[in-house]
């Protein structure tokens, strides 16, 4: 995951206020950088799929080539 991060200058950022069951995280685009947010108490697993899912969506992959991609994983 540090090497995904770092090719796309990105961070993952755990914001508290987003302490909700049904929320896995959000992207906030930055000039020249991407913030992940995501919940608190989330395994790094969870964390890392859901990253992984953004920036796929980001990119303009659709929902079946995203999941498509993790259907071996």
């Amino acid at each position: 995951m540090p090497e995904l991060l770092a090719s796309v200058n990105g961070e993952v950022v755990v914001l508290e206020d987003l302490d909700d069951p049904n929320l896995f995280g959000g992207i906030v685009d930055r000039p020249g950088r991407i913030l992940f947010a995501m919940p608190p108490r989330r395994p790094a697993g969870e964390r890392e799929r859901w990253v992984r899912v953004l920036l796929a969506h980001r990119e303009g992959y659709s929902r079946d080539e995203v999941q498509e991609a993790f259907a071996g994983v």
